[in-house]
């Protein structure tokens, strides 16, 4: 289990992000640079294997990481989408733009975009969607909710709706990524009804595909012709549902699925796509992080020179190899790397580095009997904690290897994953814990590390409590120039690499298996599940060989 770090459109994101970027280049360059390959296959069918079962196809209902989201991505569209690195570009918006006080955008929306019953799509549409998540019981996902929550809405004329904020926010391009829903089919639900309505299970949005047909077992789509990027070049597409990897590893085996995410690396449905010579693998990097906490609020790990030592004597490399078989990436800091944000130039200690002895000598640590470092009588004794799962296991007992050999006394303990949550890391009831961050598309860190999320429900499950730091984040997230957005969260990375006050373990990577022929797969970091079909209008599948 992973904590999730609310976003907009997947519901997974704390708060929102935005940029002061006239992007309408974008529009231009978009689908129609992707012109079809003379020898693509437009007629063969995709079929791909999906764990999990469907229940609601509504973007305010889907919970992350389901069906329901991945038939969502499909089906409906949002003013913006994310690029791979998480720079927001047009998608349903031609255009924008901002007041110099950052609190009112505009939207232009682009022109004769349509529902997939032919209907007209409008600012109506937009504003009736936002409408909806701001309703009083609203039974959709409370984090969409609360993103929303005060924002003012007005429809300036068909094509055109404005957002007034209540203060400038760096990252509200990233909040109207929300999908928007049909109003001419959806205006007189009740908010108690949304979760049991007919259109749940057969959807009308505007995106690159229509769903012609929805059982528990399986999803037919087929191209929309009327696509504001235009047709797409696969115009057959399948999801068959399965109840566990067993079942999806079987559908692999008999060939009746060309497609699959893995649920596990060496696992049953792995081990099936491998024997498959039709299939290749492409490794898509998360935008999220598996961190060890340090407790900054407890003893001896409030102090940075004790966390330091400690930080330095962990080999991540040797940690990526040994517990993830290579997969992914050495952690360093908490932007991620292919964000638009990494800097890339922040450099970390690592264990066999020259000094560590020094850096825990500079703390007042020292080794005494049986190699364990003490201070004034006090063994560097402490407990590591992590929830119940097989891979986090192992790398909470690697890391304590690592950490033993450098004379420090580690106990491991695991605990089942929402006991962890709410037992350990909520009540911040450890001193070392290892778990996983999702950063969501924008680069803001304020959730994970600004004092005021220490407490009130906040997630700075470390406790950082750092002056420098806050200034830094606090300006980053209210400024709209992305330049200096990035230098400021450059400064940050410093200055975490100097407080130590967490290490950031390792950067995921999720595999995807496809056909050898498919063409157009978008490689950049993977914001939620369904982030694997952004720019699906644009996949080709070349001819299978005669």
């Amino acid at each position: 289990m992973r904590l999730r770090h609310p976003s907009p459109a997947a519901a997974r994101r704390l708060f929102a992000l935005a940029w002061l970027l006239v992007a309408t280049t974008s529009v231009a360059s978009g689908w129609f640079l992707y012109g079809r390959a003379p020898n693509a296959d437009t007629g063969r069918a995709y079929i791909e294997g999906v764990l999990g079962q469907p229940e609601r196809v509504n973007p305010l209902l889907a919970t992350p990481d389901s069906p329901d989201a991945d038939l969502v991505a499909l089906v409906f569209s949002g003013l913006t989408r994310p690029r791979g690195d998480g720079t927001p570009e047009p998608d349903l918006a031609e255009s924008w733009s901002v007041t110099p006080d950052g609190l009112r955008y505009t939207f232009r929306l682009r022109s004769a975009l349509f529902w997939h019953d032919g209907a007209a799509l409008t600012a109506e549409d937009v504003a009736f969607t936002v409408g909806r998540v701001q309703e009083p019981g609203f039974r959709g996902l409370p984090a969409l909710a609360a993103e929303w929550n005060g924002i003012g809405t007005e429809v300036v004329d068909e094509r055109t709706v404005a957002f007034t904020l209540q203060a400038p926010t760096a990252t509200f391009l990233t909040t109207v990524d929300l999908p928007i829903l049909p109003r001419h089919l959806l205006a007189d639900v009740a908010p108690a009804d949304w979760p049991d309505i007919e259109f749940n299970q057969h959807p009308v949005g505007s995106g690159p595909y229509r769903l012609r047909e929805l059982t528990r077992s399986h999803a037919l789509l087929e191209a929309n012709a009327n696509f504001h990027r235009g047709t797409p070049a696969i115009h057959s597409l399948q999801l068959r549902f399965y109840r566990d990897e067993a079942a999806l590893a079987m559908a692999l085996e008999q060939g009746e699925v060309s497609a699959a995410v893995l649920p596990t690396f060496e696992g049953s449905a792995s081990r099936a796509a491998s024997a498959r010579t039709d299939l290749a693998t492409s490794r898509l990097p998360l935008a999220g992080y598996t961190v060890l906490y340090f407790n900054n609020q407890r003893p001896p790990l409030d102090e940075t020179r004790t966390r330091v030592a400690l930080a330095a004597a962990i080999d991540r490399a040797a940690l990526l190899g040994d517990v993830f078989g290579g997969r992914g990436t050495e952690g360093a800091s908490p932007i991620v790397p292919g964000s638009w944000a990494a800097s890339n130039r922040t450099t970390v200690s690592t264990s066999g580095s020259a000094g560590i002895d020094e850096l825990f000598a500079s703390a007042g640590w020292l080794r005494g009997q049986g190699g364990i470092r003490e201070r004034n009588g006090e063994r560097l004794s402490l407990t590591l904690q992590t929830n119940a799962e097989a891979t986090r296991a192992r790398l909470a007992e690697a890391v304590a290897n690592q950490l033993r050999a450098a004379g420090v006394e580690v106990d491991v303990t695991t605990v089942p994953g929402q006991q962890f949550v709410q037992q350990r890391l909520q009540p911040r009831e450890f001193q070392l814990a290892i778990f996983g961050w999702d950063a969501g598309p924008d680069p803001d860190p304020y959730g994970a590390w600004h004092t005021s999320q220490i407490t009130g429900g906040g997630r700075n499950f470390a406790g950082l409590h750092d002056p420098t730091t806050d200034a830094l984040l606090e300006r980053a997230r209210a400024t709209l120039d992305q330049v200096e957005r990035a230098e400021l969260y450059r400064q940050f990375e410093v200055r975490f690499a100097a407080e130590a006050p967490s290490v950031i373990l390792h950067y995921p990577v999720r595999e995807y298996v496809h056909p050898i022929g498919l063409r157009g797969l978008d490689t950049g970091l993977q914001f939620d599940a369904a982030s694997r079909f952004r720019g699906l209008d644009r996949w080709q599948l070349a001819q299978p060989p005669r």
